[in-house]
């Protein structure tokens, strides 16, 4: 734990189509089954639209589309904190929780980060896959509408 951001801590691990990706544990506020979700006109395809969860409107983003996904089917919805805000992040599946020291080394890939719009902070690799580390979804929080 050498202090680092995202470099303590626990990691949530779900699959959002071809894409391994963890999520900081520390965000993660629920996992459940998809709920009913009202499109929004003209939003980005990565944007499902908004949903009421716990009473309150949450903007579901599909995360297998935010990373370029062309088609995605998924099964779960993981709420998260991102400062102020309440994302929903529908993933094809959750697959488990692993410790830092558990999910090996990681480093941050620029180019990779452009291309998944700043969502991506790092990249590593577990039992062969490549593990997308993503830290940055606070970018995304702060474009999309509530």
């Amino acid at each position: 734990m050498d202090g680092k951001s995202g470099s303590q801590g626990s990691w949530l691990l779900c699959r959002a189509g071809v894409h391994l990706c963890a999520l900081p544990l520390a965000h993660v506020l629920e996992v459940m089954r998809p709920l009913p979700v009202e499109p929004l006109a003209e939003a980005p395809a990565f944007l499902r639209g908004i949903s009421v969860i716990r009473g309150a409107p949450v903007p579901v983003l599909d995360l297998g589309r935010l990373l370029g996904q062309v088609k995605s089917d998924p099964a779960r919805l993981v709420t998260v904190r991102i400062g102020e805000r309440m994302l929903a992040l529908a993933v094809a599946q959750v697959l488990a929780v692993r410790r830092e020291d558990e999910v090996g080394a990681h480093s941050a890939v620029p180019l990779l980060r452009e291309a998944a719009q700043e969502t991506v902070s790092s990249i590593g690799a577990l039992d062969s896959q490549a593990l997308l580390f993503l830290e940055g979804l606070r970018l995304v929080a702060q474009s999309v509408p509530t």
